[in-house]
């Protein structure tokens, strides 16, 4: 499993620069760069709270992720194998607007 860390301030699921989801997916079928990824997991926080209610043990604990950026170095089996991964979207209001950091074609 991988570790988490998420600059997503706008998810109902990034806390402290963690995801406190639990599991994620990683999009981008076709990408040949991380701009071209995507979190499918993503979820717009609305108003000041979280959408979940969460314990103080929420962090970057390893955590699944469902990868399918097929030609990224890191996805084995649609698994990420990377020790850790950086998810990104300042300012994200859909999952398109946000990314991979991590991701690294193999092509």
């Amino acid at each position: 499993m991988t570790e988490l860390k998420c600059s997503v301030r706008s998810c109902s699921f990034q806390k402290d620069d963690c995801c406190c989801r639990g599991n994620i997916t990683v999009e981008g079928a076709h990408a040949n760069r991380n701009s071209e990824t995507s979190c499918g997991s993503f979820q717009e926080r609305s108003g000041s709270s979280m959408a979940n209610s969460f314990t103080n043990s929420c962090g970057c604990e390893k955590i699944q992720i469902d990868c399918k950026a097929h030609n990224c170095t890191y996805n084995e089996n649609c698994k990420c194998t990377a020790a850790a991964i950086d998810v990104a979207g300042s300012g994200a209001k859909v999952c398109s607007e946000t990314k991979c950091d991590t991701f690294e074609c193999q092509c």
